[in-house]
């Protein structure tokens, strides 16, 4: 490798915009976004979310400026797919977790004969239930340590009482093994409590055997790159104003540089509480939240993008 080629390869890249990604099953978020950072030699890399290392499906990797916009993500509704199976439990409710109740096939089909009934009706009243209590296992944390630590230490901690709104919640091949589901859920619920939490009303443990996010917000699983084509750094930086779903006021192009300066410019109109700058390029300008009352004009800036 020639001098010129050695110092190219060594440059740390600042590209600004998405990544959308499958994430394979048996890798943390972490992991995934410290093997986009070193593949494509970013300097930037965050995420909108973490999914269990026991799960697969999308995330969104936001870079260099994006990662400004991480939080937009958090609650936004998600949708997953997932195996469940009877009979069998760990303290996580999932493949991961530390084996709680294993049923033999025989107390297992008993159970189906006689409970098959209530059990569906159970399940046709998921979508009323309005809170969860998050599972011990996450990685909440409680006084800076994770819950997952603190439970597995024997610590007793207050439980995590959370308001959640399931939109959708469909269950399909329903049989004395399991079942599988499809939900589309408010952001931050746990799809593997609920699994737990329905076990515990039928009377029988239950177990995610596996789980699949297919979207997030807009975004849809099918126009993610694969974990293999992350290694061969052949993935695409999807532009913000592409993924963003945020409304945007432009402005005159003798105001831009007013903005980048951090100056505030009088605007006639804001679309939402928080919306976002733009020049009559495209160009994001500036991350910008309202203060005040519905209507109010006034706003302050969350962030000034120099370049985007």
């Amino acid at each position: 490798m020639n001098p010129s080629d050695l110092r190219e390869s060594q440059q740390i890249r600042t590209e600004s915009g998405f990544l959308l990604l499958d994430k394979p099953v048996g890798m943390t978020s972490s992991d995934l976004v410290l093997k986009a950072k070193k593949t494509l030699g970013l300097k930037k890399v965050g995420h909108t979310g973490t999914l269990d290392k026991a799960a697969s499906g999308l995330m969104l990797l936001p870079i260099g400026t994006s990662t400004s916009f991480s939080q937009v993500f958090l609650g936004k509704d998600k949708e997953y797919e997932a195996e469940v199976q009877f009979g069998f439990s760990t303290d996580s409710g999932d493949r991961e977790g530390l084996v709680t109740e294993d049923w033999e096939t025989s107390k297992i089909q008993r159970w189906y004969v006689e409970s098959r009934a209530k059990l569906e009706e159970i399940l046709s009243k998921v979508c009323t239930w309005e809170e969860q209590v998050a599972p011990e296992v996450s990685a909440l944390k409680v006084q800076g340590q994770r819950r997952a630590k603190l439970f597995r230490e024997g610590i007793s901690v207050p439980p995590s009482i959370r308001k959640i709104k399931i939109f959708e919640f469909e269950t399909s091949e329903l049989c004395g093994e399991g079942f599988k589901l499809r939900t589309k859920v408010s952001g931050g619920t746990y799809i593997r409590k609920l699994v737990m939490d329905i076990g515990q009303e039928a009377g029988i443990p239950m177990c995610l055997k596996s789980l699949n996010r297919t979207k997030v917000g807009k975004l849809k699983l099918e126009n993610a790159d694969t974990y293999e084509a992350l290694l061969l750094g052949k993935v695409i930086i999807h532009p913000p104003e592409e993924i963003l779903d945020i409304p945007s006021v432009e402005i005159p192009s003798t105001e831009v540089k007013d903005v980048f300066h951090g100056k505030k410019i009088k605007l006639d109109w804001i679309p939402a509480q928080e919306f976002l700058l733009t020049s009559p390029e495209g160009e994001i300008l500036a991350y910008c939240r309202r203060e005040g009352l519905p209507g109010s004009l006034s706003y302050k800036y969350l962030k000034v993008f120099s370049k985007i």
